[in-house]
């Protein structure tokens, strides 16, 4: 074996602790440069400079010539000497290789006593032959510390651990801190936001089904017990601490409006327009706004379901989820609910009746609000008596002022245009007639104050007022009265007369319900009025026993007699002279044509 090959299997020795401590390395700093106030940074660079130069003088360059060795007699022969090597350097081989069984047989064998199976399959074959499994044995041995060694290690693990206690605490007092401070930037604008939300005027709560949840009501206190829950929302905070609102009412899919539209002969001839919707409008009170509008639009069309089911015997019609009403023989009105980008006006609209469907869903909107604030007027006051009957819950009336204005408007233009055909007739006679209207004469003769004032003037009886001079000092007011409630259930006409004939000097009141009727009796006035023109103007003419006949005294062969006739098409005077045949001429509105005294001063 060679004694210059050694191995050793134990680990690199670690450096001496107290070499490389901070109490040993102060001193040694000292002792070879001085006070610390003597070291500079400078001085040190120069230093590390002056070593660096002198380390590349003292280093070969390429351009040195090396002198190359010379082979010489007394020297050995190179290829002599490099055999030599390689037997030596084979011989450590084989040297390694044993030692490197001897230490596997070794570690096998100890391995032995704890694996034995295991163990067995990395010894030698020699091993196996010569020495039985298990008959190594092994034990640890800990070494004994000094005291002092012992207390120095305890420091200085204690240390250690106090300075990983505290490093780890800085760090998460550090996250804490930060994450402190992101949650009250989070919370101050979250109740900056509420606070805006309060000083809008807006109620905040608690939410019944979230108790730990703050909620704002935008509903109507004064609407059933559905919608009252459906005006409530939840004041979420986002993920960056705006403040956003959950609708427990309805969400996205159903934020419709109310649509009214007008039909004649079955085209859509004028539709209303729906509310400026601001959803894409920044801010919590915007979005608050806006899911108010939208509930607001779904108590209504709700409220005009159910008074449009009690109205069914006045002709309203649920169809479709629409509300349908006729406004005349060919025409209608439809009520009904859509989304506002679904809106859109057909081509074959008019203005007039834009108008007029823009008119009624503005006067829905108003009546709906007036119907609030009575409900909360009726809350004011004590509660009525307890009985065993529960007062009817009744649907607010809505669509009843809506439907009394619109027939009223229509029955006052047809009266209008049938008495305004009878005066015309007497002109073009040339008589003296003529004809005055005040349409809701007792709704625009209030004064109005303020917005419940206006709604209530337009809510009960509607009243215009007709006043028609006749030939022969007549007088006839006519009262158009309409109401779709008790007494009328309708329009009526209450007619007043009075003339200074010879007949009595006032003929009372008389009351009609129907358009027939009342121009039928305005016909029959038309008549007395012309008799009594001619019974007065013109001499010589009797009346017959109060009837549309005169006659004229003389002698038999001169005998007359005529007739007054007035009909929706003409004003005519039929008369017969000495029992001859019947003669006529009639008026129906020309200019120009003859008059009645020339008519029958010619006869």
């Amino acid at each position: 074996m060679d004694d210059h090959l050694l191995l050793s299997l134990a680990s690199w020795p670690d450096p001496d602790p107290r070499t490389t401590s901070l109490s040993s390395l102060i001193p040694r700093i000292q002792s070879e440069r001085g006070p610390f106030k003597n070291v500079t940074e400078d001085c040190l660079k120069e230093e590390i400079a002056a070593a660096e130069k002198l380390a590349e003088q003292d280093a070969p360059r390429d351009d040195d010539q090396v002198p190359l060795p010379t082979t010489t007699d007394d020297q050995p022969n190179p290829r002599e000497t490099l055999s030599l090597n390689r037997q030596e350097l084979i011989k450590l081989i084989e040297h390694a290789q044993f030692e490197a069984m001897y230490a596997l047989d070794f570690v096998s064998l100890l391995l032995s006593s704890v694996r034995p199976a295991h163990a067995e399959t990395s010894m030698s074959r020699h091993l196996k032959d010569n020495v039985a499994s298990g008959t190594l044995g092994l034990d640890s041995i800990r070494k004994k510390d000094s005291p002092q060694n012992e207390k120095t290690d305890s420091e200085t693990i204690s240390k250690g651990w106090r300075s990983e206690a505290l490093v780890q605490s800085a760090s998460s007092l550090l996250t804490a801190a930060s994450r402190l401070a992101q949650e009250s930037e989070r919370e101050e604008m979250y109740w900056e936001d509420v606070l805006d939300v309060k000083r809008e005027g807006w109620a905040i709560c608690r939410v019944p089904r979230e108790p730990q949840s703050l909620g704002v009501r935008f509903g109507f206190s004064e609407a059933g017990a559905d919608e009252k829950y459906r005006g409530l929302g939840v004041l979420r905070k986002g993920t960056d601490g705006t403040i956003t609102m959950q609708d427990l009412g309805h969400g996205n899919l159903s934020r419709s409006s109310v649509r009214v539209q007008v039909s004649r002969s079955g085209q859509i001839t004028g539709t209303s327009k729906p509310f400026a919707d601001d959803t894409q409008a920044s801010g919590i009170t915007s979005m608050i706004q806006n899911s108010r509008n939208y509930a607001y639009e779904h108590e209504l069309f709700l409220e005009i379901a159910r008074e449009a089911r009690t109205l069914a015997n006045l002709g309203f019609r649920n169809v479709d989820e629409a509300v349908t009403f006729e406004l005349g023989a060919d025409s209608a009105v439809i009520i009904d609910m859509t989304s506002n980008a679904d809106i859109s006006i057909p081509e074959t609209t008019s203005d007039q009746d834009n108008e007029l469907a823009q008119g009624l869903s503005t006067a829905l909107h108003l009546l709906l609000s007036h119907a609030h604030r009575q409900t909360l007027k009726r809350r004011r006051l004590p509660p009525p008596l307890l009985t065993q009957r529960p007062a009817p819950n009744l649907p607010p009336n809505l669509l009843r002022p809506i439907v009394s204005h619109l027939r009223h408007q229509g029955n006052t233009d047809e009266f209008k245009t049938s008495a305004s055909r009878l005066v015309s007739y007497s002109r073009s006679a040339g008589l003296h007639a003529y004809l005055t209207l005040e349409k809701c004469h007792n709704c625009l003769s209030r004064d109005i104050e303020n917005v419940d004032t206006a709604v209530d003037s337009l809510i009960g009886l509607l009243e215009s007022k007709a006043t028609i001079h006749l030939p022969g000092s007549w007088k006839i007011i006519v009262l158009i009265q309409t109401l779709l409630g008790p007494p009328i259930f309708g329009t009526r006409f209450v007619v007043h007369t009075a003339h200074d004939g010879s007949c009595a000097t006032l003929m009372g009141t008389n009351s009609f319900s129907s358009q027939a009727e009342v121009q039928r009796y305005l016909q029959w006035c038309l008549e007395r009025s012309v008799i009594n023109y001619i019974a007065v103007r013109i001499k010589g003419w009797e009346q017959i026993a109060m009837s549309n006949e005169m006659t004229q005294a003389g002698e038999q062969s001169q005998y007359k007699r005529l007739r007054v006739e007035v009909e929706n098409e003409h004003l005519a005077v039929r008369w017969t002279v000495g029992g001859g045949e019947d003669e006529d001429h009639s008026w129906t509105g020309e200019e120009g044509a003859l008059s009645l005294q020339a008519l029958i001063e010619s006869i």
